[in-house]
C-alpha cells in the first residue's frame, strides 16, 4: 500500500506531522507499505530522513492508496483536501489539529484530539486509535554523521520569530535577555530565516535549512517562542524553554520530543470573554527576569536529570 501524509506548511508542522508518518511506515513495513510525507520545504532535509521519502508538492493523487490531510487553509492544501475527498473519500482522513479542549471544530471526529495534550501526544494516540498499539513519539529523523548532540553545551539558540507576529516577544526583551544570559556565562545566538536578518542582523546567515538545524542539534538549550525551531530543537534532543501567550496554546503545542519548560504571561493581565488582554497584550506580562529564572531552573533540572537528552531513547531518535 503506497500511503500519503500531506503536512501543513511549517517547519515544526512537518517534524509533528513525521511522527505520523513513521508510526505508519513502522507498523506497514512487513507488508510493503510505502509511506510519503508532502510538504512545501522539507525535502532539502530529506538525508535526515533516510526511512521517509518527503516530497514537495504537487503529487500525484492517482499514485496513492490511502490519505492522511493535516488540515490547513492554503490553496494548495484546499486543492488536496477537495480532490480528495470528491474521488477518494473513503479513503482518506482528515487531520484538524487545534489547541483546544473542545470538540466542535470542522474534522474532530477523524482524529478526536485532546486539546489538553500536545500536538505529538496526539498523534501517537491516534496511531494507536487506528491500530498500530506499537505507536511512539518518534518522527524518524537521523541524525547526520559527524553532528556531536549538544556539543557546546553554553550555546543558547534564541529564535525570536515565529510565523505570526502575535506570537513574537517583543524584540527588545529578546536583546535583553541575551545580555542576561552573556552576563552568566552562556552564549546567545539568535536564528532566524534568512529573509527575517533585515530586522535580525545579530543573527548568523546559514547557507542551508540542513547547515542551520546541525548548529541547533549542537547547541546546548533553546529558547524561543512558540515556533518550529523549538520542534527542531526537541526532535534532537535539546532542551527548549517556550514562550506562549496562554496555556491552552501551550499544552498543545509545546515541544514534547525531549524535556521542555513554557514561560506564560503573569496571571495580573485579565483575560475576559470578548477582550482576551492576556492573549492580545501576552507579550507585556512576560518579563526578561521570569524567562531567565525560569531558563536558570530548567538548567538545574537538567543537570540533575540522568539520561536528560531524546537521544538516549531508541524510539525518538536514531543515528546512521
Amino acid at each position: 500500500m503506497k500511503i500519503a501524509v500531506f503536512s501543513c506548511a511549517g517547519l515544526g508542522d512537518c517534524l509533528l506531522t513525521t511522527i505520523l508518518s513513521q508510526n505508519l511506515a513502522s507498523h506497514g513495513h512487513d507488508r510493503g507499505h510505502e509511506v510519503v510525507t508532502f510538504h512545501p520545504f522539507m525535502s532539502q532535509m530529506q538525508s535526515w530522513f533516510p526511512r521517509l521519502p518527503l516530497r514537495p508538492f504537487p503529487p500525484k493523487l492517482e499514485e496513492f492508496d490511502r490519505f492522511f490531510i493535516f488540515y490547513e487553509k492554503s490553496d494548495w492544501m484546499f486543492k488536496v483536501l477537495e480532490t480528495c475527498q470528491a474521488k477518494f473519500r473513503d479513503k482518506t482522513t482528515v487531520l484538524n489539529p487545534i489547541a483546544t479542549p473542545n470538540t466542535d471544530y470542522p474534522y474532530w471526529e477523524e482524529g478526536r484530539f485532546d486539546g489538553n495534550q500536545t500536538f505529538a501526544d496526539n498523534l501517537v494516540a491516534f496511531c494507536k486509535m487506528i491500530g498500530i498499539e506499537k505507536a511512539v513519539k518518534s518522527n524518524g529523523i537521523s541524525l547526520p554523521a559527524g553532528l556531536q548532540p549538544r556539543r557546546y553545551l553554553k550555546r543558547v539558540v534564541l529564535h525570536p520569530t515565529s510565523s505570526r507576529p502575535g506570537k513574537n516577544w517583543p524584540r527588545l526583551k529578546f536583546l535583553k535577555l541575551a545580555e542576561r544570559l552573556s552576563e552568566n556565562g552562556y552564549e546567545p545566538v539568535f536564528i532566524v530565516s534568512p529573509a527575517e536578518r533585515v530586522e535580525w542582523p545579530e543573527a548568523p546567515l546559514f547557507s542551508s535549512l540542513d547547515e542551520m538545524a546541525r548548529f541547533v542539534g549542537e547547541s546546548g538549550f533553546m529558547i524561543g517562542n512558540d515556533s518550529g525551531i523549538g520542534h527542531l530543537a526537541s526532535c534532537m534532543g535539546v532542551p527548549t524553554v517556550s514562550l506562549f501567550k496562554n496555556d491552552r496554546t501551550a499544552n498543545f503545542w509545546r515541544p514534547s520530543f525531549a524535556p521542555g519548560e513554557i514561560c506564560l504571561p503573569q496571571g495580573w493581565l485579565p483575560n475576559l470573554k470578548g477582550l482576551r488582554w492576556r492573549d492580545k497584550y501576552w507579550q507585556w506580562g512576560l518579563s526578561v527576569g521570569q524567562v531567565f529564572r525560569t531558563f536558570e531552573k530548567f538548567c538545574v533540572l537538567c543537570d540533575q536529570t540522568s539520561s536528560l537528552s531524546a537521544l538516549g531513547k531508541e524510539d525518538i531518535v536514531r543515528r546512521p
